[in-house]
């Protein structure tokens, strides 16, 4: 059912919580494992003219060490692993990815956020793959907040 599974990551702890799902699921179906991690281009391009390379660098870096720290964990479960760290705009670059690769399942952490907290939290890179993909999600609850 599932050959190939794609985990974004933005290197978060909730990140690491969703990555139990995607190996028990590549586990459950002997899928290989694509995790990715966007370097938010928005960001660097934002940043004073002077810190532009520092920024690019560090969030490189930063996306480098949560892909790693994935595929470790990952491949010591017995799970091929594939790892990429594009730059552009999260949301549309993880599609992207998912197309490119033609990945059978997307697993997404959410911080299922209720109320009036998720109406102000709307433009998270979670919704936006949920509203856009047109293939199969696991939308994973990485600590919701409380009603």
């Amino acid at each position: 059912m599932y050959d190939s599974i794609l985990l974004p990551t933005d290197g978060s702890d909730g990140a690491a919580e969703a990555l139990d799902h995607a190996i028990g699921a590549a586990e459950a179906y002997g899928a290989d494992l694509h995790v990715v991690s966007v370097v938010d281009r928005r960001v660097v391009l934002a940043a004073d003219v002077d810190e532009k390379a520092a920024v690019e660098s560090e969030l490189t870096e930063d996306a480098d060490e949560a892909v790693d720290e994935l595929a470790t964990r990952a491949t010591d479960a017995g799970i091929e692993v594939t790892t990429a760290t594009p730059q552009g705009v999260p949301y549309r670059e993880i599609l992207s990815y998912a197309d490119d690769a033609d990945v059978d399942l997307l697993v997404l952490g959410t911080h299922g956020r209720t109320g009036r907290e998720k109406r102000l939290n709307l433009g998270s890179t979670t919704e936006r793959i949920v509203k856009a993909a047109e293939r199969p999600l696991l939308v994973v609850d990485i600590g919701g907040a409380e009603e």
